[in-house]
């Protein structure tokens, strides 16, 4: 996947264009850049609410001592969703909605934490190795 990111940077802008000239081509020039102008004023809009509610809820879960795990994928999505809502595009525009709406965020969430917790595990496993660190205090007794 490392390997092809560039790839993914190259043609996602590449196909915004020829879906835009496509579009265009269709329906005409000013509704296709009112169309793109609105969705993007729409997402940022929801960026905003969201982000806003998204700190609330972090800041209120470091008063209750708790991890704020969830919340900090939450805001990493919103600003993702933030940047592809400001690109003029479709194909952005898109993934800027699904990336800033609650109901589709959360089995990103979800992914992202496995994905986490299995790239941990498999570079700082140790196998069936276990290790204890003692104090200089337990050696004395």
């Amino acid at each position: 996947m490392k390997r092809y990111r560039w790839l993914i940077l190259v043609l996602v802008p590449l196909a915004d264009i020829f879906l835009l000239v496509r579009i265009a081509e269709m329906v005409g020039l000013l509704p296709t850049a009112s169309m793109v102008i609105i969705t993007a004023s729409i997402g940022l809009l929801l960026v905003r609410s969201e982000g806003t509610h998204t700190i609330q809820k972090l800041i209120g879960g470091f008063q209750k001592g708790e991890l704020p795990t969830d919340h900090i994928i939450d805001g990493i999505c919103i600003m993702i969703a933030g940047v592809c809502l400001l690109t003029p595009g479709l194909i952005t525009d898109l993934v800027g909605l699904i990336l800033v709406l609650p109901p589709t965020r959360y089995p990103i969430r979800l992914f992202v934490k496995k994905w986490g917790e299995r790239t941990i595990r498999s570079k700082y496993s140790f196998g069936d190795n276990v290790y204890i660190i003692r104090d200089e205090g337990d050696r004395h007794q």
